[in-house]
Formats: structure tokens, sequence, C-alpha cells
């Protein structure tokens, strides 16, 4: 608190909260290449959802973690899907939100919009690996 007293505006009133969390649940369907091991593509797979859905560094578009109000797009999962290693076609993407504290989804949606104060994390995904 020292440090924004510091910096504020006098007879300003800084107030400091958590955020507030977004779950968000990514089902997909995806196509494996010929000849690679299918469970290590859905591995890749999961592995970068969960990369990329997330509040710290290292995830959101530009790898400085999820930025405060920025909406989710399940094109922009798409795409992120089909640079996975060994994914030959991504057939489907479907975006949830997801409480986690009971599981539950809600329903299906092509974007997440997020209140200025709201960051994403990943929660569950769930993805489909066929053989070409």
């Amino acid at each position: 608190m020292r440090r924004l007293d510091e910096t504020r505006v006098v007879g300003t009133r800084v107030i400091v909260e958590p955020p507030l969390y977004r779950g968000i649940t990514v089902v997909g369907r995806l196509v494996a290449r010929p000849r690679v091991r299918l469970e290590r593509v859905r591995a890749d797979a999961l592995a970068a959802l969960y990369r990329f859905l997330n509040p710290l560094p290292g995830g959101g578009p530009d790898g400085d973690g999820w930025p405060f109000g920025r909406p989710v797009q399940a094109g922009e999962l798409f795409g992120l899907l089909q640079r996975v290693s060994g994914v030959a076609l991504v057939e489907d993407v479907r975006l949830f939100t997801a409480d986690p504290v009971t599981g539950v989804r809600g329903t299906e949606t092509q974007r997440v919009d997020l209140e200025a104060n709201s960051l994403v994390f990943s929660f569950d995904h769930q993805i489909r690996i066929e053989e070409h």
C-alpha cells in the first residue's frame, strides 16, 4: 500500500481487490495426422489450452498472462489447436464457462465476454482425437 500511496493523485482513494475469475472449458474434436501417437497429440492439445487460458505469465495471447477483461473467442481456440503438432484437422471446438466449485458448465457460446476486472482460467478441458 505504501507504494500506491506514493504514486496516487492527492485526494484519490485506492481500493485493491482480487480479480473475478471465470472458468473456461473447451471441448474439442481433432483429427490426427497419419502415424502419430494419438495420446501425445491429445496431451499436447490439452497443454496448449491450459497454457493459453491462464492468467499467469506464459498464458494469454502474448504470453504475459491473460489480460484483464479480454474476451475469449472460439475461433482463436480453433487456431490454437490447429497449430498443435500432429493435428491434421480441427473438426469442432466448443466453448463454455464453468463454475469450478460445482463443476457445472454454462451454455455453449462462441465468445465469453469478461468484465474489466475479470480474468480467465482453464477448467476441465476435454479433447477427443480421431485417426486420419
